[in-house]
């Protein structure tokens, strides 16, 4: 890993810092609490909660400043589970990726024998490229390092059922208009001692273009955790200039059996994982892919 972005890392992980971040809070809630409100105070509270990874109390702190800006309307709301409603700024410029997160998705057994099978596959997992193509792709260690494989058969069905059961909830939550579903894209993948993957974006295209619509990831492995690390940022980006915040993010914990999916345009990384002893099994597995919508206008027309 290249300087420059091991230097970067070191910028989110003091960014997220509890203890630096809880000290903000109580100083926002002492300035309160003596009549001196900063502007935008419930904004700020929420990017606090966020860059630390309290996402049900960043999720209330935006729920109850967007209503405060529109206390003489009916209370507005969003999707139950997203951390914060479409084209939320976190500033004057950048908006949070509008993310859905879903704490014990599956049956504790049902992730059991996931890792149990992904455990079985471990011979399958080649080193991961920069592209969609799994073994064609170009490795490129100095922007990511991950495991992967493309061999999932237990509860692949359900998964892709699941994405395309709630592909209208996603576009709600998210803020995208409707469109069809080409393919998706689907794998399991696993972050051993020193796996990253740099800040990147999964789309740089237009929206009404054919491409990556929904990237979307399900952690899965040891109930508790041997490693260290494995955060997934999800950075404020402002998508109409391509550019993304040096502030605010929101950090999202590998926590097994949680499902993650947020619109593929928006700018996350992957901090590096740090593992004792590098065992495969007890790297940070994820089932992960993206949802790749057809160009607006081929809306309708037949597709393979």
């Amino acid at each position: 890993m290249r300087a420059g972005i091991a230097h970067q890392y070191q910028i989110y992980q003091k960014l997220s810092e509890r203890s630096v971040n809880m000290a903000l809070l109580r100083h926002l809630d002492s300035k309160i609490g003596s009549g001196i409100e900063p502007a935008k105070a419930g904004r700020v509270r929420a990017n606090l909660l966020r860059r630390i990874g309290d996402l049900s109390a960043a999720r209330e702190a935006i729920f109850q400043y967007r209503n405060s800006l529109n206390a003489e309307r009916a209370p507005l709301d969003f999707d139950r589970d997203a951390i914060a409603p479409p084209r939320f700024l976190s500033d004057d410029e950048h908006t949070i990726a509008p993310a859905i997160v879903i704490d014990d998705f599956l049956p504790a057994e049902d992730m059991r024998a996931i890792h149990r099978l992904a455990c079985e596959q471990e011979a399958n997992f080649v080193q991961a490229g920069t592209d969609s193509r799994l073994r064609e792709g170009t490795v490129n260690p100095e922007k990511r390092k991950t495991l992967v494989t493309s061999m999932l058969d237990f509860k692949r069905k359900f998964f892709l059922d699941f994405l395309r059961k709630n592909l209208s909830r996603f576009q709600r939550a998210f803020g995208l208009p409707a469109f069809e579903i080409d393919r998706v894209e689907i794998k399991m993948t696993n972050h051993i001692d020193g796996g990253f993957f740099k800040t990147h974006a999964d789309n740089h295209t237009p929206i009404k273009k054919a491409g990556r619509a929904i990237t979307f990831l399900y952690y899965f492995g040891n109930p508790q955790p041997k490693y260290e690390g494995g955060d997934l940022y999800l950075i404020d980006s402002c998508l109409d200039e391509g550019k993304l915040s040096e502030t605010w993010f929101t950090k999202v914990n590998p926590t097994p059996n949680r499902f993650v999916a947020f619109p593929s345009w928006y700018y996350h990384a992957v901090s590096p994982i740090v593992l004792p002893g590098n065992r495969f099994a007890d790297g940070r597995f994820a089932i992960s892919g993206h949802i790749r919508k057809l160009a607006d206008d081929m809306a309708g027309e037949e597709h393979t």
